[in-house]
């Protein structure tokens, strides 16, 4: 994890939850975090796994110089991305663990800025699971943000917490084999830890 407000809202999290694999979507205070709520979002789980957002931070918002609310998270990506998201969001979702991915995106004739994506799984309505707290922080703030819109995200790495810092959790995942396919997703080239990893398209 490169960016402060990653680790801070990671270990705000965790503090939530205690022994739990997850806290509840209730439990979260924005003012205890508000330092990051240009970059916050919340997504829903939703029968057709696109992964609506119920919320989006102004600076979210601002990369697509679009309101985000509604809109599928799965959309900000080509394709190919897009297939690897899902699969770590239903890894986030199906063995409540976190996921980091490295993310760049620009505008037309920009250079690419780096974005760190942190997604936490939340319990909602006493349903385990049912929401995913994410946060994107960029680097450094583009200059073009807010003017011109970036056409999607590209997916650099797609890593899960417990690989990053040798994080623990106490969550089953003996459902992770039995998750829905999401983008009829092929074969996984690789797993690691409770990641499966997907060659992109061409």
């Amino acid at each position: 994890m490169r960016q402060q407000a990653t680790r801070e809202l990671l270990a705000y999290w965790n503090r939530l939850r205690g022994t739990r694999p997850a806290p509840d979507r209730a439990e979260i205070d924005l003012a205890a975090i508000r330092g990051s709520l240009a970059d916050l979002f919340v997504l829903d789980l939703d029968a057709a796994h696109q992964f609506p957002f119920l919320m989006a931070g102004t600076r979210l918002n601002a990369f697509f110089c679009a309101e985000l609310l509604g809109r599928s998270f799965l959309s900000l990506w080509a394709l190919q991305d897009a297939r690897n998201v899902a699969a770590g969001l239903m890894t986030v979702v199906d063995a409540a663990c976190p996921i980091i991915a490295a993310s760049a995106a620009h505008p037309d004739g920009y250079r690419d800025a780096d974005i760190e994506i942190l997604l936490l799984p939340l319990r909602h309505a006493g349903l385990s699971q049912a929401r995913i707290l994410g946060l994107a922080t960029p680097a450094v703030q583009p200059p073009w943000v807010g003017l011109l819109p970036v056409p999607h995200f590209t997916l650099r790495a797609l890593r899960t917490v417990e690989a990053e810092i040798g994080w623990a959790h106490s969550a089953d995942t003996s459902s992770l084999s039995q998750a829905p396919h999401v983008w009829n997703m092929p074969k996984p080239r690789d797993v690691r830890g409770h990641l499966r990893i997907f060659d992109g398209g061409k």
